[in-house]
């Protein structure tokens, strides 16, 4: 059984979302919530294909700049510009299992240790990806050079991250973001097969 991608909200337009919807139907992804290897699959197959995202990307060196290409109720896909000193800071994913796949550019990223006190690093670039379980703990950070694009999935959709301070104690939970209401039900794209 094939994950349900009739209906989609997007903020890309409507010739892209048929083309991804396209994309992501061959890779006959199940109902539900996604694995993170499965995720990982998602984000590949998007960002090998950087005419459906690249030219909706704006390069703002003051904001992280982020676009949800789809959504459904099991997943979400993201394209976000990555440019100048624009910090995320340590985060989790509100349980949400995660991927990302670096499309262009240079990203480095942090993560909390098994330990939950030390990190470790790695550099991604372009045609790198990563998963992760709704444990995971992280920051992402652009490294010079030409600005970055990186694609995003997760499941369920985001509902909200929460921001923690490192110390020398392990890391401690500061503050709850919800995930921002970017649509109105009016302005919902709803794509039928």
């Amino acid at each position: 059984m094939t994950s349900n991608l009739e209906t989609i909200f997007s903020e890309a337009p409507e010739a892209s979302v048929r083309q991804l919807r396209d994309v992501l139907a061959g890779l006959e992804l199940p109902h539900g919530r996604l694995s993170a290897l499965q995720l990982e699959e998602v984000v590949r197959a998007v960002a090998a294909r950087p005419e459906l995202f690249e030219d909706l990307l704006v390069d703002d060196g003051t904001v992280h700049w982020s676009l949800i290409l789809l959504q459904t109720s099991s997943f979400e896909v993201k394209a976000l510009a990555w440019q100048g000193d624009q910090p995320v800071d340590w985060h989790d994913h509100g349980g949400s299992s995660g991927a990302m796949a670096i499309a262009d550019g240079r990203l480095e990223e942090q993560s909390r240790a098994r330990d939950s006190v030390s990190s470790n690093t790695r550099s991604l670039g372009p045609k790198d990806s990563v998963s992760f379980g709704p444990e995971h703990l992280h920051d992402v950070n652009y490294v010079a050079g030409r600005p970055a694009l990186s694609i995003h999935a997760y499941s369920p959709p985001l509902s909200g991250m929460t921001h923690y301070d490192r110390t020398r104690f392990g890391f401690v939970a500061r503050e709850f973001k919800p995930e921002e209401v970017r649509w109105t039900l009016g302005a919902a794209q709803d794509f039928i097969s």
